[in-house]
Parts: C-alpha cells; structure tokens; sequence
C-alpha cells in the first residue's frame, strides 16, 4: 500500500454506454498527470445498474456517444441524479463532453422525436441543429483568467444557455453551443460541460491541472500546490490549434 497521503477516486459513468468521443483519453490523462506529482488514482466505472455515493468520489466523467445511446444512458443516469446533483453542489469537479453535456442539462430533443428531460445541473437546452457544427474550436475560459482553450467539436446539436448558465468558453474560433452566442459548452460551480472532444483535456494541462487542483482543495479542505510537469507535448499540441487556425 502507498504510503502517500494524496488520493483521488474518480467516477467515470457509464463507460459501457457513453464511451465515444476520445473518453478513455480524459481519464487517462486526468490520472497520469495526477500520479505525475505523486497522487494515488483510482478509478471506478460506474455501469448501469450500479448507485453512485456522492460522498465516495472526488471527480466525476461522463462521455459521449452516438445519439441512439443517450437515452438508453439516461435512464440510469436518473437513478442516481440526486447523488450527482449532491457532489455537484458540494463543488467536487466534473466534466461532461458531448453526450454527456446533452444529458447534465434541463432537456434534449433530436429532430422528430419528443423531447427528454436531463437531469438539470446546467441551465441549458439542447436541441438538434440544422447543420453539422464540426472543426477546430479555439476560445478563452473566464474562471481560468481568460487562458486559451483549444480543441475539436464533432456535433449536431444548438444548445441554448438560460439565465441560471454560465459559459465556459467565450469564443474566438469555432460555432460551439451556437454560432450567435458565440460561446461553447456552460459551467456550474466546479461542473464543465463541452462540446469539444479532442480529446479536451489532453491539450489544455491548465485545465486538468485546475480540475486536479480543485479535487484535491475540495477533499481535504485546504489549498494543495501541484509541482510544475513538462508539458512540452500539450503545449504543441495546443499550439499548433491557435498557429493553424
């Protein structure tokens, strides 16, 4: 057994259902960057039939796939709403991409089908779009002091952010949630729910060091410094998004 007294659990829902879209790469790099700086990771995959304790995990993911799959997802998703909405509103950090972010809002319609109630952490509605919103996305993070976000959006949905959502990029590239708001994906409390699936946290390590960072504060109620990591890779592969824009 490690001796190190830092460890994080991270749920990772529905894996058998929602497992498109670059989602193994976020975990991957959630947890290596993690164990980079010493920290015990463990990962449980919630499947369908499973309960979530809020109490037990210290970040939460859910991915995305094709749309015949989301409602499949969401009806066990809604089984365990009132423990995802209780670690949501206690701050533990989540993200949801694609599928998942459909899934994390108020409702979702798709053309000539009724429309599905999620279960309501973003303030939002999503419904289908007329076109394909797919390319390279490039924005700034307001909760990240305007830094750079890059990465690849591969969708066919509007997604509208009511009075209760904030956005969590201001676009500069890209149609993300809707090409008149200019802004991609929406962010409640520490939740991040995004369109982009590059896979998103892979080349932005200043938003899954905040992530890290934010789980570690939350768990063990105080501030926790991450040592600095090598990130020459990311930063390429970030770069090369703003330089071929």
């Amino acid at each position: 057994m490690s001796r190190n007294p830092l460890r994080l659990k991270i749920a990772y829902l529905y894996p058998d259902i929602l497992h498109s879209f670059c989602d193994k790469s976020n975990i991957s790099v959630f947890s290596q960057r993690a164990k980079n700086r010493n920290i015990d990771v463990s990962i449980h995959e919630i499947y369908a039939n499973d309960r979530v304790q809020a109490s037990k995990y210290d970040f939460y993911y859910i991915g995305g796939s094709n749309t015949n799959a989301l409602d499949y997802a969401l009806s066990f998703l809604k089984k365990n709403e009132e423990e995802i909405k209780i670690a949501a509103y206690s701050n533990v950090p989540m993200v949801a991409v694609n599928c998942g972010y459909q899934l994390f809002g108020n409702s979702y319609q798709f053309h000539n089908q009724v429309k599905k109630e999620g279960i309501k952490i973003f303030d939002i509605e999503s419904i289908a779009s007329k076109e394909l919103h797919y390319g390279a996305v490039v924005g700034t993070c307001p909760f990240l002091r305007n830094k750079t976000i890059v990465g690849f959006e591969n969708h066919g949905m509007v997604t509208i952010l009511k009075s209760g959502a904030a956005p969590f990029l201001i676009l500069r590239q890209g149609k993300g949630n809707n090409a008149q708001d200019r802004t991609e994906g929406a962010k409640f409390n520490n939740v991040i729910g995004s369109y982009l699936v590059s896979p998103l946290l892979a080349q932005n390590p200043h938003l899954c060091d905040f992530l890290i960072a934010v789980a570690l504060r939350i768990k063990y109620k105080c501030k926790i410094p991450l040592t600095p990591l090598c990130d020459d890779i990311e930063w390429y592969s970030h770069n090369f998004i703003l330089e071929t824009k």
